[in-house]
């Protein structure tokens, strides 16, 4: 086409743009590797984009994708039985080296934690299925940073109003605030998880 352009003397740049292939070049395995880390961060919201402006997806990067949305699935449930397994012990530990008040206390932390993590998730998965101004009010509007003010004010008004009125035991703040902050440790062991077997694809 280059050629026959030049000997009817037509632009030689329309030619080359003509010339030029219409398929796409296979991503290497560091290109994937990035756009994995890159879907994972966002909870699978970039195959998403690329979906909506593209129209058509790669065989490849619907792959990844189906795998960037199952590894997501299955990260949002191993920290909630992580979390759930940590409490469990630590509601058993402050129960036998502490007080049943403690544990108590302890117990009520837990459950904001629980409440926490099925928020977040859900923050997740809206900005994955929402446009750019969209996602910013869905994270912005999401009442998960509520949460531990909600056990601190519950916790002053046990202690003033309901456990005086009907002799129960009284909430105690720190026991609260470490059971709340439980999904820290399963947050660890899944960082610590997903660098192991991020070093171990490397070594193969």
């Amino acid at each position: 086409m280059q050629v026959e352009a030049l000997r009817e003397g037509e632009p030689i740049n329309e030619a080359i743009r003509q010339d030029k292939p219409s398929w796409r070049l296979a991503p290497t395995r560091k290109e994937r590797k990035k756009w994995a880390q890159a879907r994972k961060a966002g909870g699978g919201s970039m195959a998403i984009l690329v979906s909506e402006e593209d129209g058509q997806l790669d065989p490849i990067v619907r792959k990844d994708a189906v795998i960037a949305k199952r590894d997501y699935y299955k990260l949002k449930r191993d920290l909630q039985i992580l979390t759930t397994v940590f409490g469990a012990a630590g509601l058993a530990v402050c129960y036998t080296s502490y007080s049943s008040e403690v544990a108590l206390s302890y117990g009520v932390g837990l459950l904001g934690s629980l409440v926490y993590i099925r928020m977040l998730g859900n923050s997740v998965e809206s900005l994955g299925k929402s446009d750019g101004q969209g996602a910013m009010r869905a994270a912005l509007g999401q009442p998960r940073i509520l949460v531990p003010v909600i056990l601190v004010m519950l916790c002053n008004r046990w202690n003033e109003v309901i456990a005086p009125e009907y002799g129960l035991w009284n909430l105690q703040l720190i026991p609260i605030l470490v059971g709340f902050f439980t999904y820290k440790a399963a947050t660890v062991v899944e960082v610590f998880r997903d660098i192991q077997m991020s070093s171990e694809e490397e070594l193969l």
